[in-house]
């Protein structure tokens, strides 16, 4: 990844594979979730924080771990919604500010 001062991001604590990501209200770039090439998910959430001490922070994973995640920031929190176990739709939020995530009831 480049970006506007011609460098090179660090490296993510997680290597990815079918991942997604989105601008956080604060600014800073997040990416969460991956799969392996064998069919299985992992919910880990990064953010990278841009500036003099540029580096990812690793964030609260998702409750579940979801496939064909899809994601977008609103109003201070990170909604993800992907496919959870048994073929369920699971949506779940991250709350910037408490830091923490919520699992939205859905069907």
């Amino acid at each position: 990844m480049r970006y506007g001062h011609g460098g090179h991001s660090p490296s993510m604590n997680v290597g990815r594979i079918g991942c997604c990501a989105c601008v956080m209200s604060d600014g800073r770039f997040a990416v969460l979730g991956c799969s392996f090439g064998n069919g299985a998910s992992i919910s880990p959430f990064e953010a990278l924080l841009i500036g003099d001490d540029e580096h990812w922070q690793t964030l609260p994973p998702m409750c579940d771990s979801l496939a064909g995640i899809v994601c977008a920031a609103v109003a201070g929190c990170v909604i993800v919604a992907g496919g959870g176990g048994h073929g369920r739709l699971t949506v779940e939020i991250y709350d910037e500010v408490l830091n923490r995530w919520l699992r939205l009831p859905c069907d």
